[in-house]
């Protein structure tokens, strides 16, 4: 069977995190910072305080956006091809997305981010099995237009990965254009399939701003999915205590699911979660805490009881290094969130608590998805598995298992995971091939792929259009 579901909260727990939730909503609101919006939920019956910019969302309100919500949708590439379903809680892997600064493959040293680097990423991303969907990596620092930066990235993905592509902003005018650039380059219809979906996020505590609204409004009529990402920090925009974190995560996000059913019932949605616990110590906030990564697990559990599709942040980590820290904090957050059944898990490649991404990174981060997911499907046991007639056949003191056809049945099966940077073996062989760390492993497997150009191409009057969404920034 597969490993048990991680939880952290029981039935009860669940449904007081609900009840304190529909209160929060029913009798404080949050805040609307955008007159269109708010118009519109005063036209739909809602109650609102025109002085405060502010809306109460009804129990009926809450449960009706509820019921209109997906449970699970398809997902396809740049082509057009299935590519797996969002909500079947089989958790999906996403590599970046929206970090500033790279660590340069040559030198080991932190840099501005550049276009190329984004286009390395996808390439790698593209080949690599255990990445799902390819999260802009980072806004790009050497684009002719700064303020189009996410654009860049977002090119520099779909040009050089068929795969389905996750983008985040806060601008209604750049979230516009990525939808547009997500349009110009799928192969199908983008109105009822899917190949990107738009991340926005409310302000916490309790508000939000005007051009997340106005992206909102935007974004609903595409077709493309919504996750909503509050990212509250305990101690500082909602309460210390984790179960108050929570219930903060729960009311933003049920308040954008709100609005977004209002707009147009059926709209694809990801319930979403990126907490952040402060620590008062440092004045740091920081993602890759142990309280953040069961904070993932009650996140998952929210998802499920409302029955949504769930997103979460890992592997997270908050050093500024390659090192044993990173390693353990990614490796638990990561396990963590597939453990808990996450759909969608984004931020392979990236570390110092989000600002910072690596090739080498995202490859260490594969193998960190590889080993997690494996974890949770268990052990297959059937009456082949078992293999007790094997057993009997060999018998005691019998012949070597290692050339017996039960093995070799086994042998490329799913049955062991397949390491692709671990160091395994003897130390005298380790020494031969200069004795190193997996970090310059990666280092190493990163100039090959940097040698090769990328296998999936794209047409060039897709291209052309791309660019000139850019330019008409």
């Amino acid at each position: 069977m597969e490993l048990s579901r991680l939880s952290v909260l029981s039935d009860q727990e669940i449904g007081e995190i609900h009840e304190a939730t529909v209160d929060i909503l029913e009798t404080c609101g949050v805040q609307i910072l955008s007159a269109k919006m708010l118009d519109f939920l005063k036209q739909k019956g809602l109650e609102v305080d025109e002085e405060k910019r502010s809306v109460r969302f009804s129990r009926s309100c809450l449960e009706d956006a509820l019921a209109a919500t997906p449970a699970q949708f398809e997902v396809f590439d740049r082509d057009a091809n299935f590519a797996f379903v969002l909500g079947d809680r089989k958790p999906k892997i996403a590599a970046g997305h929206n970090a500033v600064f790279w660590v340069d493959s040559q030198t080991g040293q932190m840099r501005n981010s550049e276009i190329a680097d984004v286009k390395l990423f996808a390439r790698i991303c593209d080949e690599l099995p255990g990445i799902d969907m390819i999260g802009i990596p980072v806004m790009p620092q050497d684009g002719a237009k700064p303020e189009a930066s996410l654009l860049y990235g977002v090119c520099a993905v779909i040009e050089n990965s068929t795969k389905p592509v996750f983008f985040s902003t806060d601008s209604d005018k750049v979230n516009r254009a990525c939808i547009d650039m997500v349009r110009a380059a799928f192969g199908g219809d983008l109105q009822n399939q899917v190949y990107g979906i738009t991340q926005l996020s409310p302000t916490a505590p309790l508000f939000w701003e005007e051009g997340v609204l106005e992206a909102i409004m935007d974004t609903v009529p595409t077709g493309v999915p919504l996750a909503i990402l509050p990212e509250p920090i305990s101690g500082f925009t909602a309460p210390y205590t984790l179960a108050g974190l929570v219930t903060m995560n729960n009311a933003e996000c049920l308040s954008g699911l709100a609005m977004i059913q209002l707009l147009r019932p059926g709209t694809k949605f990801l319930y979403a979660n990126s907490w952040t616990t402060f620590d008062m110590k440092s004045a740091a906030a920081l993602v890759g805490s142990a309280e953040t990564t069961i904070c993932r697990i009650a996140g998952a559990q929210l998802a499920h009881y409302y029955k949504l599709p769930c997103h979460t942040t890992a592997p997270n980590s908050d050093n500024h290094a390659h090192d044993e820290q990173n390693s353990w904090e990614k490796t638990l957050s990561q396990f963590c969130a597939i453990g808990a059944g996450n759909d969608l898990i984004v931020n392979c490649g990236m570390f110092a608590t989000g600002m910072t991404c690596s090739h080498e990174q995202l490859l260490m981060d594969d193998d960190i998805s590889a080993f997690s997911k494996r974890i949770a499907a268990g052990l297959k046991v059937t009456p082949e598995t078992i293999a007790a007639d094997v057993i009997k056949a060999v018998g005691p003191h019998g012949e070597s298992y290692l050339t017996n056809e039960h093995t070799m049945n086994w042998l490329h099966s799913d049955e062991y995971v397949q390491t692709r940077l671990s160091v395994v073996g003897p130390r005298a062989t380790w020494e031969a091939n200069g004795s190193k760390d997996t970090y310059q492993i990666a280092r190493d497997k990163v100039a090959d792929y940097a040698e090769k150009e990328t296998n999936k191409p794209i047409a060039a009057g897709i291209s052309k259009k791309l660019e000139e969404i850019i330019e008409s920034f």
